[in-house]
């Protein structure tokens, strides 16, 4: 999950042979399933930008991600207000996942079951047989110098058209959500590093002190 569920409108250059668009997408299609098979740990800085669909700038942030699979991954946003120890934080322990609000003092605890279609974020820590369930998978080959793939939900109702990844060579450099009112979330990766021993409370979420715990 996002901080911000919003989209966007995603343009892919065209006037490429057949041959060449074949190949990328085959290429594309690879990486994606090598992304699943032999990425167990992900850790990484990131860049997030929202926009709407005349390209003005909403929402700025950054932060650093960690994904384990099964089922964990953590978003810690960093803080822009002074009087804030943290920013936003989405954790997944492997059974749960929690949203953490700073601003308005709030966590909101949801079983992982229950949220796979509603989290777009919840597919990074999946396998091949959940993502071919839960998403229509396309090849979109190369563009920017990135390989492309979409994912789009099967829930009509999953409060998102479209999420896409894009990779740099082997290590996925990009992802691209794009919501229901033409409102774009990319969130830019670096300092990527796969497979790095992480720390055994990583994903542990703990209530911070005065914060109200909402279930649902």
């Amino acid at each position: 999950m996002f901080k911000s569920i919003r989209g966007f409108q995603f343009f892919i250059l065209i006037g490429v042979t057949y041959f060449f668009s074949t190949h990328s997408a085959l290429a594309s299609q690879s990486l994606l399933e090598d992304f699943f098979s032999n990425v167990q740990t992900l850790q990484a800085d990131f860049e997030q930008k929202v926009v709407d669909e005349t390209g003005m700038l909403l929402e700025f942030s950054t932060g650093q991600f960690s994904l384990s699979r099964p089922g964990k991954f953590r978003w810690d946003y960093r803080s822009t207000d002074p009087d804030l120890a943290s920013g936003q934080q989405i954790v997944a322990d492997g059974e749960s996942i929690f949203m953490y609000d700073p601003d308005l003092e709030q966590v909101t605890k949801r079983k992982l079951t229950d949220a796979l279609g509603q989290v777009p974020s919840l597919m990074l820590v999946q396998n091949s047989a959940s993502i071919a369930e839960h998403f229509s998978v396309t090849d979109i080959g190369v563009t920017d110098g990135l390989s492309w793939v979409s994912l789009k939900p099967l829930d009509e109702d999953a409060g998102y058209q479209n999420l896409m990844l894009g990779f740099l060579g082997k290590s996925l450099s990009t992802i691209v959500l794009l919501d229901g009112l033409g409102n774009e979330t990319r969130l830019s990766l670096s300092k990527v590093e796969n497979n790095k021993k992480l720390a055994d409370d990583t994903f542990e979420f703990k209530i911070p002190a005065g914060a109200d715990l909402l279930e649902s």
